[in-house]
C-alpha cells in the first residue's frame, strides 16, 4: 500500500512538473508573441508617423524653398533629408549647408528599396548619431519637377528601451505569477477547491438548481486583477499618445491653406479638411457627386486612367477664380490625393506686374530717347539753338526725376498702409507745401487761397502729416501744369466735423471731358491734352493722391468741366 501511494504520489508530482512546464512554455510563447506584436505595433506606428511626415514634407518642398523648411525643422526631434536618385544628399535639416560632409546614401537599406519599388523603410544604428534610428523614404517630385527622395529619420532608441522594459515587466510578472500560484496551489488552492466541490456538492444535494450560491471574495484574485490593470495603463497610456499625435496631424491638415481629400482605389472620400467647402457637395462618397466643377473632374479621370500625378492651374468660371489642382496616386496604398489652392490673388499679382513693369519701361524710355537726340543734336548744333537744346535737355530730365520719385512713392504706399495720427498746425501745412512747391509757384505766378472752417480753436488737425501734404501737393501741382495759358488761382478748403476733414481743391485750369473724369484715377492715365503738352506728369499723381486718401479712411471725388477749371473733393478721418 506504501509502494502504491508512492508510484500515485510520483505520478502526481510529474503532472504537477509537467503541467508547470506547460504554463511556462505557453507564458514563454505569450511573451514572445506580446513581445513580437508590441515592437511590430511600435514599427507601425514610428513608420506611419514617419510617413505623414513625409507627406507633409512632400508638399512644403513643392512650395518653399531650403531655407523655408529649415526654419521649421531646425528645432525638431525628426530629421530631415533630401536625396538626389544618385545617393548625394542636397539638404539635412541636422546639418543643414554642411551637406557636402555626408557620405553618398545609394547604399542605404531605405534607398536601394525605393530603386526596388519597395517600402523604404528601415530601422538600423545611425553612422552618423551612433544611436538606432527609424528611417522612412519615397520618391517625390520638388517643384523644379525633380525626381528625388524625400527620407525622414527619427531615434527609435527610446523605443527599444520600452520594448526591453515590458520584456523584463513580464518576465517578471510572469516567474511572480508562478510562485503565487504555486504556493497558493500547493497550501490553499487543492484544499479550497475541494472544499468549494463539497460545498457545491452538498448544495446540489440539497438545494438543487433554484438556489443562489455564495461564495468569500478571494482577494488574490483582486491583486491578480490589480496587476493586470496597472499592465494594461501603460498600454493605454501608448494608444492616447497615439491618439494625441493623430490629433495634431489632423490639426495640421485642417491649417493648410488648401482643400485636401484622399480617396481609397474605388474613388471614395476617405477623409477631406474644411477648407474650400464650396468646391465640393456636402454629404457626397463618390468623387464624380462629390466635386462640383468639371475642371477639377477630369484631372481626376487623368489621374485614374494613367495611374501617374497630375498637376495643373484651372479656370472656374463659376467662381471667377484660379485654382491650383494637384492629384497624387499613392501606389502603395492605392489610394489618391487630391489638393486644390486657390491661386487667384497670385494670378492678379503677376498680370499687375506684368502691366507695371510695361508702363514703366514705357514711361522711361521716351524721356530717355529725348534725351539721348538732343545730346548727339547738341554737338553740331549752332550757338543760337545750343541754349534751346539744353531747356529741351533739362525738362525731360526733370521728367525722368518725376517718374523716378512717383514710381518710389507708388512703392512706399504699397509696402507701408499704416496710417500715423498727430496733431498738425494749419500753418505748418501751409509752409511745407509752398516750401515743397516754391519754384511751381514762382514760375507760374500761382495765387493760393485758404478756406478753413475748423472746430479746433488752435487752427490744428489731427491727421497723417506726410501722407496729407502728399494728397494736397499732387492735387495743387496739376492745378498749376494744367492751366493752360491762365495765371493759375488755386483755393483750398478745409472743413472739420466730429469724425472726418473734408478737404476741397479748386483752380481754373483746362478741365476735363467727361470721360477723362472716369478714368484720371487709373494708374499711367493721362488726358490726350496731357500727353501732348509735353508736361512733366507721368500718370501717377492722381493714383497715388487716390491710394493714400483711401488708406487714410476716406474717398475722393472730383467736378470739372472742360475750360472751366475742376475741383476735386476728398474726406480723411480724424
Amino acid at each position: 500500500m506504501y509502494k502504491n501511494c508512492e508510484r500515485s504520489w510520483i505520478q502526481i508530482r510529474r503532472k504537477e512538473i509537467i503541467a508547470l512546464l506547460f504554463i511556462i512554455l505557453i507564458e514563454i510563447l505569450f511573451i514572445i508573441s506580446n513581445i513580437s506584436f508590441l515592437s511590430s505595433l511600435y514599427k507601425d506606428s514610428v513608420k506611419n508617423s514617419l510617413r505623414d511626415n513625409v507627406f507633409i514634407i512632400s508638399n512644403l518642398i513643392k512650395e518653399y524653398d531650403k531655407q523655408k523648411y529649415q526654419k521649421i525643422f531646425k528645432n525638431s526631434d525628426v530629421r530631415f533629408n533630401i536625396i538626389h536618385e544618385d545617393g548625394v544628399v542636397i539638404y539635412d535639416s541636422k546639418k543643414y549647408d554642411k551637406e557636402y560632409e555626408l557620405e553618398n546614401h545609394g547604399a542605404r537599406k531605405e534607398v536601394l528599396a525605393l530603386q526596388n519599388n519597395e517600402m523604404g523603410f528601415d530601422i538600423r544604428k545611425s553612422s552618423v548619431s551612433d544611436e538606432v534610428t527609424a528611417y522612412y523614404a519615397e520618391k517625390e517630385i520638388n517643384k523644379d519637377g525633380e525626381t528625388i527622395i524625400v527620407r525622414v529619420s527619427k531615434s527609435y532608441g527610446s523605443t527599444q528601451k520600452i520594448l526591453r522594459v515590458i520584456l523584463l515587466a513580464e518576465i517578471l510578472f510572469f516567474t511572480l505569477l508562478n510562485i503565487v500560484i504555486h504556493s497558493f496551489y500547493k497550501n490553499y488552492l487543492k484544499r479550497d477547491v475541494y472544499r468549494k466541490i463539497e460545498i457545491i456538492e452538498k448544495y446540489l444535494k440539497d438545494e438543487g438548481r433554484g438556489g443562489t450560491l455564495y461564495f468569500e471574495k478571494d482577494p488574490w484574485i483582486l491583486n491578480l486583477w490589480d496587476i493586470v490593470q496597472k499592465w494594461q495603463e501603460k498600454n493605454l497610456e501608448n494608444i492616447v499618445e497615439l491618439n494625441r499625435e493623430k490629433r495634431i496631424l489632423h490639426q495640421i491638415i485642417t491649417s493648410i491653406d488648401a482643400s485636401i481629400c484622399l480617396f481609397d482605389d474605388r474613388f471614395k472620400l476617405i477623409i477631406k479638411n474644411t477648407r474650400f467647402n464650396y468646391l465640393y457637395e456636402k454629404d457626397k462618397m463618390s468623387y464624380l457627386d462629390l466635386i462640383k466643377d468639371i475642371e477639377i473632374i477630369d484631372i481626376m479621370k487623368r489621374t485614374i486612367e494613367q495611374k501617374q500625378n497630375q498637376k495643373s492651374e484651372v479656370y472656374i468660371p463659376r467662381l471667377k477664380r484660379y485654382f491650383s489642382v494637384n492629384i497624387k496616386f499613392l501606389d502603395q496604398d492605392q489610394r489618391y490625393l487630391l489638393s486644390v489652392k486657390d491661386i487667384t490673388q497670385t494670378k492678379g499679382m503677376i498680370e499687375v506686374q506684368k502691366t507695371f513693369i510695361s508702363n514703366i519701361s514705357h514711361e522711361l524710355k521716351t524721356p530717355l530717347t529725348n534725351i539721348k537726340g538732343y545730346v548727339i543734336a547738341l554737338e553740331d548744333a549752332p550757338e543760337l539753338l545750343k541754349l534751346q537744346f539744353i531747356k529741351t535737355i533739362k525738362n525731360n530730365i526733370d521728367k525722368l526725376e518725376n517718374i523716378i520719385v512717383d514710381f518710389l512713392n507708388i512703392t512706399k504706399i504699397e509696402s507701408s498702409k499704416i496710417v500715423n495720427i498727430e496733431k498738425i498746425s494749419v500753418e505748418r501745412l501751409k509752409m511745407e507745401l509752398n516750401l515743397a512747391l516754391s519754384e511751381r509757384i514762382k514760375s507760374s505766378g500761382a495765387l493760393i487761397t485758404y478756406n478753413l472752417n475748423l472746430l479746433n480753436k488752435h487752427g490744428e488737425l489731427n491727421i497723417d502729416f506726410e501722407k496729407v501734404l502728399t494728397i494736397i501737393k499732387n492735387l495743387v501741382e496739376n492745378a498749376i501744369v494744367y492751366r493752360g495759358s491762365k495765371i493759375p488761382e488755386i483755393e483750398i478748403s478745409i472743413i472739420e466735423t466730429k469724425s472726418k476733414y473734408k478737404i476741397g481743391i479748386k483752380d481754373n485750369g483746362i478741365g476735363m471731358a467727361p470721360e477723362d473724369v472716369e478714368k484720371i484715377f487709373e494708374r499711367f492715365y493721362r488726358v490726350d491734352k496731357a500727353r501732348t503738352s509735353n508736361k512733366a506728369g507721368t500718370g501717377l499723381g492722381l493714383s497715388i493722391v487716390k491710394e493714400l486718401v483711401e488708406i487714410c479712411g476716406g474717398k475722393i471725388d472730383v467736378l470739372s468741366k472742360e475750360g472751366k477749371g475742376s475741383i476735386f473733393i476728398f474726406t480723411i478721418l480724424k
